[in-house]
Parts: C-alpha cells; sequence; structure tokens
C-alpha cells in the first residue's frame, strides 16, 4: 500500500482560506472518521471534482470540529479547504498525522502530478505562484502560466537556423526581464545603511508604517540585522535595518557591523542614510565614497540643515520624525529596482535555471554554434 501523504498548498500564515492536498488516504480518512459530509455519503463515494461541505474532526466529544470543504480531485487524492488561520491547518494536519500520514512539501505532490503542463517549467511557474505575496507578481506569472511564457520559448526552439538572428531580438527581449522575473517569488531586498544614529531604524519604522526596529538616540543601538516585510506599489519589498557602521570596540557591536556588510553585499539596493542636522565626518564620507551607487536619504530634514559639500545633489530630504519625503523614498526605491515594468502579454523569465538556459541560447547564436542553441533552447521546455 502506497503512504498516504499531505500537504498545505497555501503559503503560511493567516488568509480566508487555506488549502492542503491529501494523496493516498480518502479510504483511511473515511475509516477513521474524521471527515462527516453534509450529504452523509463516505468521502470516497463522493464525486469527482465537485465540493463537498462538511465538518472534520471525530465526534467523540472530546474535540471540537472544523468546518471544511472537501473536494476529491482524482481517485486517489482529494483537496480540503478550511478557514485560513495557522490554527486550523495546524489541527487537520496533526490528525492525519495520528492516523499515519506524513506531512511532505507541496512541492514534491505537485511534482508527481501526472497532467502535461508539470514538466520542470510547469513546477516552477506553480512554485512561483505559490510564494508569491502579491497581485502585481500574481498577474504577471498567471500571465506566463497561461501559456504566454511556453509560447515564445516555443518560437525560439523551433525557428529556422537561418533565420536565428531575426529571433536575437526575442532573446534578448527575455533576458531584459531577468531581474525581474528573479523576484516574482521572492522579495527585493532594500538595506538601510549609514553610521550610527542617523535614523535609519525610525526610517525603517516609517516605511514599514509600524514600529519594527527599537528606536533610541543611543549610537550602537541596532546590533544586528532587523528586517521587515512591506509592498511598494504592488511589489513585495524587504527592508533590512543594519547596524550604524562604524570602528568600534565593542565586541558585540563590531559583529553587528559584520553582519551589516554581508546584508549589503547581498543586496538589490542600498538606501545609505546620513544625518543632514551634522557634518558629514570621515566615517560617513567613507561610506558615501564606498557605494557609490546607493540611493542616499539625508535624514533629519525638519532640523536645521548641518550637511556640506560632500553630500550628493540627489539626496532626497527626509524626515522619519514627521513623514516628509517618505512616500517620495518610496518611490525612489521602485524606481530603481523596477525602472520599467511588463505590459500585460510580455514573456518574463522565472527562473534561474530557464536564464541561464537562454543566455546558453544566445551565447550559441553569437558562436554560430546551432547544436548548442538547439540544446539550450529544448532545455528551457523540460
Amino acid at each position: 500500500m502506497t503512504a498516504g501523504r499531505a500537504a498545505l498548498l497555501t503559503p503560511a500564515g493567516r488568509g480566508a482560506i487555506a488549502s492542503l492536498l491529501v494523496e493516498h488516504a480518502v479510504n483511511l480518512i473515511d475509516q477513521q472518521q474524521l471527515f462527516t459530509a453534509v450529504n452523509n455519503q463516505p468521502l470516497a463515494q463522493q464525486p469527482l471534482n465537485r465540493i463537498c461541505p462538511g465538518l472534520w474532526g471525530r465526534k467523540d466529544g472530546r474535540h471540537s470540529t472544523e468546518q471544511i470543504v472537501a473536494c476529491r480531485t482524482s481517485e486517489t487524492r482529494v483537496e480540503l479547504h478550511c478557514h485560513g488561520g495557522p490554527a486550523a491547518t495546524r489541527r487537520i494536519l496533526e490528525d492525519l498525522a495520528e492516523v499515519g500520514i506524513d506531512r511532505c512539501e507541496w512541492t514534491e505532490l505537485v511534482g508527481l502530478a501526472e497532467e502535461p503542463s508539470h514538466s520542470q517549467l510547469g513546477v516552477e511557474l506553480d512554485q512561483a505562484l505559490a510564494a508569491t505575496t502579491t497581485w502585481q507578481a500574481a498577474a504577471v506569472l498567471l500571465d506566463q502560466r497561461s501559456g504566454l511564457l511556453v509560447g515564445a520559448l516555443q518560437r525560439l526552439a523551433t525557428v529556422d537556423w537561418e533565420a536565428r538572428h531575426q529571433v536575437a531580438g526575442e532573446l534578448a527581449g527575455l533576458l531584459e526581464w531577468t531581474d525581474l522575473g528573479l523576484h516574482l517569488a521572492r522579495p527585493w531586498s532594500v538595506v538601510l545603511a549609514g553610521p550610527p544614529n542617523v535614523g535609519k531604524s525610525s526610517l525603517l519604522n516609517a516605511l514599514l508604517g509600524y514600529g519594527r526596529a527599537i528606536v533610541w538616540d543611543q549610537p550602537g543601538t541596532t546590533r544586528d540585522v532587523v528586517t521587515g516585510s512591506t509592498a511598494l506599489d504592488g511589489w513585495a519589498i524587504q527592508l533590512s535595518d543594519t547596524a550604524g557602521l562604524r570602528t568600534t570596540r565593542d565586541q558585540l557591536e563590531a559583529a553587528g557591523v559584520d553582519h551589516a556588510r554581508q546584508r549589503l553585499a547581498t543586496a538589490d539596493l542600498v538606501v545609505l542614510v546620513v544625518d543632514r542636522s551634522n557634518r558629514l565626518d570621515d566615517q560617513a564620507r567613507a561610506l558615501l565614497a564606498e557605494h557609490p551607487s546607493a540611493l542616499v536619504v539625508a535624514n533629519k530634514s525638519d532640523l536645521d540643515d548641518a550637511v556640506d559639500q560632500f553630500i550628493p545633489e540627489t539626496a532626497l530630504p527626509v524626515s522619519a520624525l514627521t513623514g516628509e519625503g517618505v512616500a517620495e523614498l518610496a518611490d525612489a526605491i521602485l524606481e530603481r529596482l523596477l525602472p520599467r515594468r511588463p505590459e500585460p502579454g510580455t514573456a518574463v523569465p522565472i527562473s534561474a535555471r530557464l536564464v541561464k538556459h537562454l543566455q546558453q541560447a544566445e551565447e550559441a547564436i553569437h558562436e554560430d554554434d546551432e547544436p548548442a542553441y538547439r540544446a539550450a533552447t529544448d532545455a528551457c521546455l523540460r
């Protein structure tokens, strides 16, 4: 007998509805009386692909029941839809575990699906769609999943070699969206950095709209990287507040500075914060020189301006205290990360694997290597 497995399909956290997929366990659910349908028929006798409301949980008087909707999608699979809070899904998964149904990652069940669409590319699209957290990213992914991306890749794979230079532009157009495509399922990383006590934590809280970071006027308050997630104009952003960058003998603070520099090295965008109410010291000037591409913010614009000529003319005046300039800063962050957005109907590569093969195809055209081009474009569609 094949062991039963269960997976949570929807992202963790609170939501209106949560969905679980259970495999090879329909009869066991009936035997253990875990589900009672409103029509009083066993789950195994419910018609395929028809929703069936009912109660989850044994009627033994010791446990409460949970209102759910079940739907058998095949002879071996059933979807369970319940309240979106973590307590409901945890209870169902624990009940299933008690009767021998193992929990697994949802990708394991999706990867076993027999539908032709679930090639590696199909699974990558499903994974990205499930992981995305904003409507903007979901809209782009749904566009790709509708056949748009596969269609673009098929055109590249079937082009006559004599016409290869005509599709080189389409290939380059696809690769132009690499950065966006790789951030559809994960947020952009924006790191707030700067000397101690310039208001990075206050700025993080202002951008998030709630108090995530501790704010105090003592330099070195932030000893570790503090993160918070938000969405700017519908695009997922992870903001990180880092320890003030300075030379220090305090071992704990020095460790925080090391963590900050590590985070800076992998950031999609560095927001360098300086205090415009004080003249810049040597360390602040060194940071400006070290990060020439950073988005510079002159915080504390509610106080008198005391900065000198070393601050870039493009620095944004902001007051984390009063909120002045915070909306403009959010716009500037988004403009740096997404200087343009794809129109509906634009094909976008959505995985590192796909980008790698597209780059190989582009190189093969330049090298006039047809076998390598065919291998790369075929690999895209697997």
